[in-house]
Parts: C-alpha cells; structure tokens; sequence
C-alpha cells in the first residue's frame, strides 16, 4: 500500500512538472575547455574613454549645431571615429578561462510566470 502511494505520487509530480513547465531534453554533455575573452579590466577601461568622448562630442553636436538632422548624421559618423580612437589608445587584450564541464539533460522553462 506504502509503495503504491509512492508511484502514485510520483506520477503525479511528474505530470504536474509537464503542465507548469515546458520540458526539452537537450542532452548537452561538454567537458572542460580553455576559452579566450576579453579582460573585463581593460574593457571597462576602454568604455570610460567611449563614454567620456561620446559626452564630449554631444556636447559639441548640441551646443553648435541647430540642425537636428545634421546632429544626427554628425553624431553617427563621429561614433565610429570615436570607438576606433579608443581602441587603438587601448587595445583588447585577451585573457584565457578556463570553462567547467557541463552536464545538461533536461531543461525546465516555466510556462505561466
């Protein structure tokens, strides 16, 4: 009686697992890899530079230009100016990681929240 009460109750769990979630079986099996990314350090290095330009050149586009359309063209083009300026200043440097293996057989997505 114990026992049937358990399969029964499995059962029902697993039932109720199908109906709240969205089940898929990627059967994702990795092991562990070295991987190349960039140093977070210089990138966020490289984003101030971006940034305080970028400030810099609204500032310039705001302040002198009436135009809305010759702002906007003039913003675009010096963007890119703007980020290859950057970088060659500071340049991307990679960093080596080392990814753990992954196991991954089930993947559970809820449906409703």
């Amino acid at each position: 009686m114990k026992s049937s009460k358990s399969v029964w109750f499995a059962v029902l769990l697993i039932v109720a697992i199908f109906i709240f979630f969205d089940v898929s079986f990627p059967l994702e099996l990795a092991s562990s890899y070295e991987a190349q990314v960039p140093d977070s350090s210089v990138e966020a290095e490289y984003e101030r530079c971006y940034l305080e330009r970028d400030r810099e050149m609204h500032q310039v586009a705001f302040g002198t230009i009436d135009n809305p359309d010759v702002q906007r063209e003039f913003i675009s083009t010096n963007r890119e100016r703007i980020a290859r300026e950057c970088r060659e200043l500071i340049p991307e440097r990679l960093v080596t990681v080392r990814e753990p293996a992954r196991f991954n057989v089930v993947d559970l997505k809820p449906r409703f929240w």
